[in-house]
Parts: C-alpha cells; structure tokens; sequence
C-alpha cells in the first residue's frame, strides 16, 4: 500500500442532491474536503481535494445525514508516493446516512513491453 500523498474528488450530482457539507472518512476519521468549487445540488458538480500524507487503510465518501444523495459519476485522482499520479472513475450510485463510497484504489500495477 502506497503512502497518499493528496487527491481530488470531481462529483457530478444527479436527482435528488444534497445540502450541506461533504465529508469522506480516512482511516476512521471524518474529514471535509478542502478547497471546494462548485456544489452538490441537482445537476452540480463539486469538486474538492484533501492534502492526506499518510497511508490510506480506508477512503470512502460519506452520505448525507438525511435524505439520498444520487452521484451520478465520480472522479478522484490519487497522487501517491513513488507512483505516478492516476484517476479512478465510478459510475452512478445513490448515497444515504447509512452507505459510504469506498474510494481507495492502488495504483496500477507496472505494465512492462517484452
């Protein structure tokens, strides 16, 4: 497992959307994203980043206190050390204060030409 350096969350909301903050989980901690754009009401794309510095055990989005939160696509880049930077899309899922979105992923692994 890879020490996360930082990483970048592109959320592209669906119908319904949310009010309010959002938050990821780390390792057991609830974090809100720092330098935020956009918004995540119906139709809005957020975008939001998080300087980690650690390792990732555990990466998820974490779903609205109440209501259903309906994300149409997610992108999160991940910058890892001594790996290059790369991007993970998820498709369409609807989030509620019971769900999370696991939003680790490793790195690829080395492809090598023979």
């Amino acid at each position: 497992m890879p020490k996360l350096n930082q990483f970048k969350i592109r959320i592209e909301t669906g119908d319904p959307g949310m009010e309010g903050l959002v938050l990821f989980n780390i390792n057991s901690h609830q974090i809100p994203f720092e330098n935020v754009s956009g918004g995540t009401g119906t139709g809005e794309v957020f975008e939001g980043g998080f300087e980690v510095n650690s390792f990732a055990h555990s990466l998820a989005l974490i779903g609205p206190k109440k209501d259903e939160w309906l994300l149409r696509k997610v992108t999160v880049d991940y910058e890892c050390e001594n790996a290059p930077p790369y991007s993970v899309e998820f498709g369409e899922v609807k989030l509620d204060e019971t769900t999370e979105l696991d939003i680790w992923k490793d790195p690829p692994l080395p492809t090598f030409d023979c």
